[in-house]
């Protein structure tokens, strides 16, 4: 029904503090990671849940059902936390929390937190809080992977470029491109194959190839290739690679490079727009 007079909304002007409630038989304590469970409610944060924040006060509802209890978290600000082996070199990366009490900057499986904007000491960083990733539908989300190794048994072969929960009505990969961080070598070129995969690990057939023709200085962009090679669609009926709800995107080395002189690293980044929500 239309209006027939005057209202009145409640505003929130504060963006720093949100409340959520919290979820049947959890235990917020004060100062932890917040994440929010599949259903909505608040819990110390599990890897992989939605980022919700800092809890700003304790919140027991260990003896309640969902929304027993409310807890207000910080959406915004800097904090200091501990972080092993943090290094100066990982200001302006991205960090992402295991558990309510865990930094790490490896993608894979776990939370985007925010991003590194600074490391006061050893093992130690300051932490911008990156809530806003899942506060409302962006037209457009981009994710940006660590570092791949290409190299067999080298690590990290496998991370998240966009999470799961980043994806609430399925998503439509514009572009993918990699970026060389190392020189590629090996038996064979055309070895240190990356391919986008869902985080169920079905193949969205979006590789990245380096080439011998000029693909393996540093910086070099590497132009995705595969049947639905988002971007460098040809024609109007072409497939296009398309994630289904509630499923991430993961950058995995396919093909390692090997033998003598086996080498290579690379960036990947990937631009999505949401289909719906």
């Amino acid at each position: 029904m239309a209006l027939t007079g005057n209202r009145e909304l409640d505003r929130y002007v504060d963006q720093e503090l949100r409340r959520y409630a919290v979820a049947a038989g959890a235990h917020v304590y004060k100062g932890g990671f917040v994440g929010l469970s599949a259903s909505g409610y608040a819990r110390p944060l599990t890897a992989g849940d939605r980022f919700a924040g800092v809890a700003y006060e304790e919140a027991d509802n260990r003896s309640g059902a969902d929304g027993g209890a409310c807890v207000r978290v910080f959406t915004q600000g800097d904090f200091l936390h501990a972080l092993a082996g943090a290094a100066a070199t990982d200001i302006g990366r991205p960090v992402y929390a295991s558990a309510d009490d865990t930094l790490t900057t490896t993608a894979a499986g776990n939370s985007l937190a925010g991003w590194i904007v600074g490391r006061p000491s050893a093992n130690a960083v300051i932490v911008r809080l990156g809530v806003e990733a899942f506060a409302g539908p962006l037209p457009q989300i981009v994710g940006a992977a660590a570092e791949l190794d290409c190299e067999t048994g080298q690590s990290p072969q496998d991370v998240t470029v966009i999470p799961a929960a980043w994806n609430v009505g399925g998503l439509l990969i514009e572009e993918c491109v990699g970026v060389v961080t190392e020189v590629f070598g090996g038996a064979s070129q055309d070895q240190g194959i990356i391919t986008l995969k869902d985080t169920d690990g079905t193949s969205l057939n979006v590789t990245l190839t380096p080439a011998d023709g000029g693909a393996d200085a540093v910086n070099d962009v590497i132009v995705a290739a595969g049947t639905n090679k988002t971007a460098e669609r040809a024609a109007s009926g072409d497939p296009g690679a398309v994630v289904p709800t509630g499923r991430g995107v993961k950058a995995v080395v396919t093909q390692a490079t090997s033998g003598a002189g086996a080498a290579g690293k690379m960036r990947v980044i990937v631009k999505a727009v949401r289909l719906a929500g």
